[in-house]
């Protein structure tokens, strides 16, 4: 069964915590894993994918938006709104919503972070994975 691993950050900007988010993705590539990032749209993935080139200039993350090169299946992948075309073990859900494809994957990562709209929707989704029965661990980061 997917494991749930719900991130809610602790801080006065409550932003996207950057830093967090590359260190899972980071952990699941040096664990040969494979993973998927999720987003609303085509400008958060952007910029997902710019953060992951300039994150460290010592260490590359192979990574990819999804179609930007039908020819090449790195471990990375970034979507928004479509299904990864690659084989996935973790998924990190940036989007607002719960995917369709969420339970195809061992690990599902979540945020709450943003203005009170966006943490309610973050509630949402802890509820929906709760109802279901899925396993979660809840923890609070600083940004």
């Amino acid at each position: 069964m997917t494991q749930i691993e719900f991130y809610s950050v602790d801080d006065e900007e409550n932003k996207l915590p950057y830093s967090h988010l590359t260190e899972v993705v980071k952990r699941g590539y040096r664990k040969s894993q494979k993973v998927f990032i999720h987003t609303d749209d085509k400008r958060m993935a952007e910029k997902i994918d710019e953060m992951l080139w300039t994150h460290d200039a010592k260490s590359f993350l192979p990574h990819q938006l999804v179609g930007e090169d039908e020819n090449t299946k790195p471990p990375i992948e970034i979507g928004c709104g479509q299904e990864p075309t690659i084989q996935p073990d973790i998924l990190i859900n940036l989007a607002t919503e719960v995917p369709l494809f969420f339970s195809h994957f061992k690990w599902v990562f979540e945020y709450a972070f943003g203005d009170d709209e966006n943490k309610e929707k973050a509630r949402d989704r802890f509820k929906f994975y709760r109802e279901r029965g899925y396993p979660l661990n809840h923890r609070k980061i600083a940004n």
